[in-house]
């Protein structure tokens, strides 16, 4: 070592040997042995030295791959995953990987891409990504590899959270608009379709005048046709499998929409103590139900009874008695195939009425022609039997004619009256 001359003939069996020539042999050269060694030369006449500097390097050493006891690994379609290939060796090892084809995988591409630490990415993992995938180092010493199998997890797809086939009734109304809904889910996304009677099918999404298929599956039958009849199959598919939901449509033609005899919106004058009769007469169609909803907001349906309060069977309330309590408006609906039917009457407090027009003269009308008398008042006026009594209080008669002519003599009990004298 430095400064310190080794003797000739010295050995030392363990580190070092000096031979009779002046060479210094080292056994086992390892870390501990680096450093400056210096050569002495001595005799008679003079001396001389040479420094040597001698620096330890590693020897070559085949590739060792960590972590081998990973062997697989699961990633859900669409996902990116990494697959990690940590190997030393001396020198350090070059990482090749192979894919499930038995391919050499391109450090760089779309689908692949290899790290400076011989990582693989693999980006959004499809189907057929599944496999064994192999990493391979080698260096000058040997090589080492490493086998890891991914499994691309996927999601059946379901229609309405059901699984398999599934069969359901569907009525429409002829020339309405209907629609059918499929909402599909599954990983990936599946693919949706609709099959028509007669084998039509109609992929989503799809447009045409008559029908669509939106993006998300549901079917929009734009006009309904009794032709629209029959099985209609929904189909989702995905890489996890496939299922159905067929619709057996019926067609019905359309229900009039029924009418409400008289105003959907009615006034009426409550007298108290004298009983009073709401109609809710509907004509066109028969309905489900009539509910009669009372101004508390109960609902009242046919055949029920409630305090002074009777729904009869004709779809009609009667009000016993009533007072002043009973004032309010009353809503009538009525259900039928079409929809809902509503009529409101609004119940006030009478009041005597007061004439505001009024006649001083006798009223001259040419033969057949229709007269009308203006009897405005600010009370109700009474319904009049085959006399015409408009909302405004006119009195109007059809053909007048010499037996109609009287005296202009209105006389009021406790509503109006007409009399002819």
């Amino acid at each position: 070592m430095e400064n310190s001359p080794v003797p000739s003939r010295l050995s030392v069996p363990r580190r070092y040997v000096v031979f009779d020539n002046g060479t210094l042999y080292l056994n086992d050269v390892g870390t501990p042995e680096e450093g400056d060694y210096t050569c002495y030369a001595e005799n008679q006449l003079g001396k001389d030295e040479m420094k040597i500097r001698v620096k330890v390097k590693a020897g070559a050493s085949p590739p060792q791959i960590q972590g081998k006891d990973q062997k697989s690994l699961s990633v859900h379609y669409g996902e990116t995953v990494t697959l990690r290939c940590d190997a030393g060796g001396e020198p350090p090892p070059v990482i090749t990987w192979i894919s499930p084809t038995n391919r050499v995988i391109a450090p760089a591409l779309d689908k692949y891409q290899v790290l400076n630490d011989g990582t693989l990415v693999v980006q959004k993992v499809q189907r057929f990504d599944a496999g064994n995938y192999t990493c391979l180092a080698r260096n000058k010493a040997g090589h080492d590899h490493k086998v890891t199998a991914l499994e691309v997890l996927v999601t059946p797809p379901v229609i309405s959270g059901l699984r398999g086939a599934a069969a359901i009734r569907v009525s429409a109304v002829q020339d309405q608009p209907k629609l059918l809904d499929c909402v599909a889910k599954g990983t990936p996304a599946p693919r949706v379709m609709w099959v028509l009677p007669g084998n039509v099918i109609l992929p989503a999404p799809y447009y045409s005048k008559r029908m669509a298929v939106h993006l998300n599956g549901t079917l929009e039958i734009r006009s309904a046709k009794k032709t629209d009849s029959g099985q209609l199959t929904c189909i989702a598919r995905n890489e996890g499998g496939e299922v159905k939901m067929v619709v057996d449509l019926t067609v019905k033609e359309a229900v009039a929409r029924p009418q409400v005899r008289g105003p959907e919106a009615d006034g009426r004058s409550l007298t108290v103590g004298n009983a009073m009769t709401l109609n809710c007469s509907l004509e066109g169609t028969a309905l489900s139900h009539v509910t009669w909803i009372l101004p508390s907001g109960t609902p009242l349906s046919a055949g029920a009874r409630l305090s002074k309060f009777f729904h009869r069977p004709d779809g009609s309330l009667l009000i016993s008695n009533p007072s002043m309590a009973e004032v309010g408006t009353y809503k009538c609906l009525g259900r039928y195939v079409g929809g809902l039917m509503e009529r409101t009457v609004t119940l006030s407090p009478g009041r005597k009425p007061e004439i505001s027009s009024r006649y001083d003269a006798p009223v001259s009308v040419t033969n057949g022609e229709m007269l009308l008398l203006h009897c405005q008042t600010a009370g109700e006026p009474q319904r009049a039997g085959r006399y015409a009594v408009l909302p405004n209080g006119t009195l109007a008669i059809q053909m007048v004619s010499l037996l109609n002519y009287w005296k202009s003599s209105r006389h009021y009990k406790k509503d109006l009256n007409w009399l002819k004298k």
